[in-house]
């Protein structure tokens, strides 16, 4: 029997608590965790996003018209919310019986929750209405990771979700160690435990503190190195084919720098003329270039909201700095190249 691509092994397992699944495959959470917290998350058919957006719904649709506005909204009670905020390190919150509030840290969808919860948009569960205890969505998520993806979570009072269909358990835990390598002894134990998980059907998905750090380092790293491997090269590539252009073009107006001075030009004039001449060569490429490159830091930035960046603005100063040093220096270089060359 399968019932929506999940078959009767996972269906029925489904009602099985992360503790007794782990239990069952031979990991006890007690002798390797401590201050452990769970939570359930529930969902109702009666509460899409369409229904959250109350008014503003023709309008997001017009918008946004590809996202999935029949999808359920996660909810969660405010007590085990709590439970799992303090753990975490998040702001805990209090609500009266006809309120909720809404969890979230993903830019784009905080701003259309935003929208609705100024309008003071209410929500129906189980027959009550709720209205927003906040005008906008505070920052919080469920799921742990080194992006920012909580896309909104329901916070409700606790008698709320009486009559709802459990839909996750989250669990929360601190390690019963003190150093990183006992820390990874007991995340490779867990890690080992996935086959025998999945042969009893089990749809646990785990994130420790240390895989989500070494899965941001590693992912940072490898577009860093990328990222100055092709662009130093081909900054360097650049401002060396500007130079030799320069200095050959030098060679062949040698003659003409000479009757300059034969005339009585003054040699700072003729300094600062082919300073100039070589200024121009350099920089009419690199406004070129910074035109294009604010066109693909916008979409960048748009991009990346979706990873939850915080700020593009180090990343441009440093590369503004880098981009300075190497293709000023060759600048310079040039220029006194061409000095000595046009005065022999």
């Amino acid at each position: 029997m399968e019932e929506y691509g999940y078959s009767e092994q996972q269906i029925n397992n489904s009602y099985i608590s992360i503790e007794d699944d782990l239990n069952s495959v031979g990991f006890n959470i007690n002798n390797y965790y401590k201050d452990i917290v769970g939570i359930n998350t529930y969902t109702t058919p009666n509460l899409t996003l369409k229904d959250t957006l109350g008014s503003t719904y023709s309008y997001m649709k017009e918008k946004y018209p590809f996202m999935t506005y029949d999808a359920v909204e996660e909810i969660v009670t405010v007590s085990d919310y709590n439970k799992a905020a303090k753990l975490l390190g998040l702001d805990t919150y209090t609500l009266d019986s006809d309120e909720y509030l809404i969890i979230a840290d993903y830019d784009n969808m905080v701003s259309v929750r935003n929208a609705a919860l100024g309008l003071n948009t209410p929500i129906i569960i189980d027959g009550k209405t709720y209205y927003p205890k906040y005008d906008k969505c505070k920052d919080g998520f469920l799921v742990i990771s080194n992006s920012h993806i909580n896309a909104g979570v329901f916070i409700v009072p606790d008698n709320a979700v009486s009559n709802l269909t459990v839909e996750d358990e989250y669990m929360y835990a601190n390690y019963k160690a003190d150093t990183e390598e006992e820390k990874q002894e007991i995340e490779d134990l867990l890690l080992s435990k996935s086959d025998a998980l999945l042969n009893i059907g089990s749809t646990i998905s785990a994130g420790t503190r240390l895989s989500i750090y070494e899965g941001s380092v590693g992912l940072g790293a490898l577009v860093t190195f990328i990222g100055l491997y092709l662009g130093v090269i081909f900054l360097i590539s650049s401002a060396a084919i500007l130079a030799l252009k320069e200095l050959s073009e030098a060679t062949e107006n040698k003659e003409r720098f000479k009757m300059l001075r034969k005339i009585g030009a003054d040699e700072k004039l003729i300094n600062k003329a082919l300073f100039r001449q070589i200024a121009i060569f350099f920089l009419a490429p690199l406004v070129i270039a910074i035109i294009h490159s604010i066109f693909g830091i916008m979409f960048c930035n748009y991009i990346l909201e979706t990873f939850g960046n915080e700020s593009l603005l180090l990343a441009i100063v440093l590369t503004a700095l880098l981009l300075v040093v190497i293709y000023g220096g060759y600048l310079l270089i040039t220029y006194y190249c061409s000095k000595r060359i046009i005065k022999e």
